[in-house]
């Protein structure tokens, strides 16, 4: 089963990656439902990016439901998308189809979640049409998703299994262009689900009753965010080819988190038929269990697919966060200290103030987290400095921990 992971930039591109995904997903600019996130397709970026994703897939985003202007500058945009290492572009709208296959004929077409195939019927014609892949309507069973496997086993199925979830029937939204103007199926959704909701009654205008339960008040259409961590094993007895994260906007820590989680799952079923993690404590799928618990999320559900009751449960507005994202180590430096000298050091890109007494963890891409107390720190003159701050250079002199270790794209973070 293919693990497919989300990267709205470069780094979080390579992080993927570095971390365990089989393939990447980024968003084709102005064309897909994430526009703060489409920072991979870029003027300059072409080359590193291929540098980024030799070895691995890379999907493009191109899911918007298009209009007169954007099929005016799809020819330009597919040309820029020739330039990178496409395999595949996800898409919603089946007026694009015909233009990808013509200007990109060897990229495979996957369906999105957004064009709402809920039956077998369907998923032949999209087959037919030349889809390689779908992502069905997520309001479906696990039986329903069977079902379809089962009719057109040739058709490979992507599923999402974590992250953020829209409280629309399969994403298509109109209440973020209602109330603010911004359109959610050209990606640039308000988010309005989130916002606190009270109930009025026709003949008392002006009065306003606030929906509460056990005194606390509800985001009334604020999802809650999926978690499949536990049934890896059922998806893959289902017939499932690929899972998909969600969050291209999301920090560096959660796309390394998640990935790993999900990385060291499906490399434990090894043709079993179920996964075991929290029934295992001890285990490696135990403890990146409890890591996705400590990400900042909203209540997690296990969704439709094997009929949770707590789909059907709004979150809370507030989240839940364990962990804080303090930066992410590059590439190894030899530094030249004010005392002639030379120190070899790691470039550390802060993402938030690190001071050198900080007890800070590092999450290396194979999994381990050792902890580190006591940091060397040296600006780019090799000077010692008390603080690491974003958008300042800085370096971090390794201790014994971390001698001969890979240190490229570990993340620094801290406990909250």
């Amino acid at each position: 089963m293919e693990l497919l992971a989300p990267a709205g930039t470069p780094e979080k591109l390579r992080i993927a990656y570095r971390y365990g995904a089989d393939a990447a997903y980024v968003g084709v600019p102005g064309f897909s439902l994430r526009s703060s996130a489409e920072r991979v397709i870029a003027p300059g970026n072409a080359a590193e990016i291929r540098r980024i994703a030799t070895g691995r897939r890379l999907y493009g985003a191109l899911n918007i439901f298009a209009q007169r202007r954007d099929l005016e500058r799809l020819p330009e945009v597919l040309a820029e998308l020739a330039e990178y290492p496409i395999d595949a572009l996800i898409v919603s709208d089946i007026g694009l189809i015909e233009p990808i296959m013509r200007t990109l004929p060897g990229t495979e077409l996957h369906l999105s979640t957004q064009a709402n195939c809920t039956n077998a019927a369907a998923a032949k014609i999209y087959h037919s049409m030349g889809f390689s892949r779908i992502v069905p309507s997520r309001e479906l069973d696990l039986d329903e998703i069977r079902a379809i496997k089962d009719a057109v086993p040739e058709l490979e199925i992507e599923l999402f299994a974590h992250g953020a979830m829209c409280m629309a029937y399969s994403g298509r939204c109109f209440l973020s262009e209602f109330t603010t103007g911004r359109s959610a199926n050209r990606g640039d959704c308000a988010h309005t689900c989130r916002w606190n909701f009270s109930l009025t009654e026709e003949k008392r205008p002006g009065e306003y009753f606030p929906v509460e339960q056990d005194g606390r008040y509800l985001s009334i259409l604020s999802s809650r965010d999926l978690m499949l961590y536990d049934h890896i094993g059922e998806l893959a007895a289902a017939g499932v080819d690929a899972i998909k994260i969600e969050g291209r906007m999301k920090s560096s820590l959660y796309t390394a988190t998640t990935v790993r989680a999900y990385r060291t799952a499906l490399d434990a079923l090894s043709g079993s038929d179920s996964v075991p993690t929290a029934s295992s404590p001890g285990t490696e799928l135990d403890r990146w269990r409890r890591e996705l618990l400590e990400l900042s999320h909203r209540p997690y559900t296990s969704g439709f697919l094997f009929d949770d009751p707590t789909i059907h449960d709004p979150a809370l507005d507030d989240t839940r966060r364990g962990r804080r994202l303090l930066g992410v180590l590059a590439a190894r430096r030899t530094i030249h200290d004010d005392r002639g000298g030379i120190l070899h050091a790691v470039e550390l890109q802060a993402r938030n103030n690190i001071g050198r007494d900080d007890t800070v963890e590092v999450m290396l891409p194979e999994g381990e987290v050792l902890t580190l107390r006591g940091l060397e720190l040296l600006n780019g003159e090799g000077r010692p400095i008390t603080e690491a701050v974003h958008g300042r250079e800085a370096y971090l002199v390794p201790g014994t921990e971390l001698s001969g270790r890979d240190l490229t794209d570990a993340i620094l973070r801290t406990t909250i």
